[in-house]
């Protein structure tokens, strides 16, 4: 009995050693796989692991500066007992308390859409907006103004004429995106934002530099806090997903994974010998199941599925 208390020990805190990890920032190839095989080691270990990628969820969509001083803390201040290795257990009540007690806070959006899902938002002058899986928006309608500020992910606006003749305006991290009657798509990125006009026009101004630009009716462009970028065509792939889509031509099948996180729990390992294949073809975004099967059959892919999608291995066959 002893010896195997002391197996569960070490392998809690194994896990909360790799939640930890991944946590503070993205695996490179070899942890990925070292990750892997630790978890294929036995039942426990993916029954653990499965309580932590829950736990690496609800952590996903809290900022770092308040999850990892948390998380540090549990760890610094637990004893030697079996009871110091549960922390991954007893962290998520304690991570839940701050998520839903500070729904006030800033970082905690008016409307948000987790994970797999998209969210309509009907506006009070008539306009919707549809926010992508893990995306967030805050409104804000004053006397003066209708703004729109994006917290995370990309938004599909669809504008409506407004009674007051308030300008209605899309703020980032970036800068802001106006709309001049429009149909229009911005998604924020770490370092810049996406602009997509399929109708009408939307002024677009860099918040540091104050450039300006106005994008017309099927153009896009990216735009950081000093740069806006020169006006492309527009590509159609980039508002499929409103229609329940991924399209995709030629695309790394690394780039390819990045466009299913907004529908993905947990983590994809791919086999770095295979992330530059190249995707084609048109996805459904609600089926996840059918596209690692399309992608395992078109392109000769052996995908595993471990613990109902919260970790997926994909190789070559």
């Amino acid at each position: 009995m002893k010896r195997q208390k002391r197996q569960k020990q070490q392998i809690l805190e194994q896990a909360s050693q790799w939640l930890t990890r991944l946590q503070e920032g993205n695996l490179s190839d070899e942890e990925k796989k070292q990750l892997l095989n630790w978890q294929n080691q036995s039942p426990y270990h993916q029954k653990i692991w499965k309580t932590a990628l829950d736990l690496h969820h609800k952590l996903s969509e809290l900022p770092q500066d308040v999850t990892l001083p948390v998380i540090h803390k549990l760890r610094k201040e637990q004893t030697t007992s079996y009871k110091k290795y549960v922390w991954l257990l007893a962290a998520l009540p304690v991570l839940s308390a701050i998520y839903y007690g500070n729904e006030q806070q800033q970082w905690l959006a008016d409307y948000r859409s987790p994970v797999g899902q998209q969210t309509t938002v009907h506006l009070p002058d008539g306009g919707k907006i549809i926010l992508n899986g893990l995306s967030a928006i805050d409104v804000d309608y004053s006397q003066q103004q209708r703004t729109i500020i994006l917290r995370k992910g990309e938004i599909w606006i669809e504008t409506h004429p407004d009674q007051l003749k308030r300008p209605f305006i899309v703020q980032t991290k970036q800068g802001s995106a106006q709309a001049l009657g429009t149909q229009y798509l911005v998604r924020m990125e770490a370092q810049q934002s996406f602009v997509a006009v399929n109708k009408g026009a939307v002024k677009i101004t860099t918040l540091n530099s104050k450039q300006s630009k106005i994008l017309h009716s099927h153009q896009q462009t990216y735009f950081s806090q000093y740069t806006l970028n020169t006006p492309q065509n527009i590509d159609m792939a980039e508002i499929a997903w409103t229609k329940g889509f991924i399209m995709v031509n030629d695309l790394p099948l690394q780039q390819f994974i990045q466009r299913l996180k907004p529908y993905q729990k947990g983590i994809i390992h791919i086999d770095p010998a295979i992330a530059s294949i190249k995707i084609s073809g048109t996805y459904p975004i609600h089926d996840l199941d059918g596209i690692y099967s399309m992608l395992a059959h078109t392109y000769a892919l052996d995908i595993h599925d471990y613990a109902n999608h919260y970790f997926i291995h994909i190789k070559a066959k």
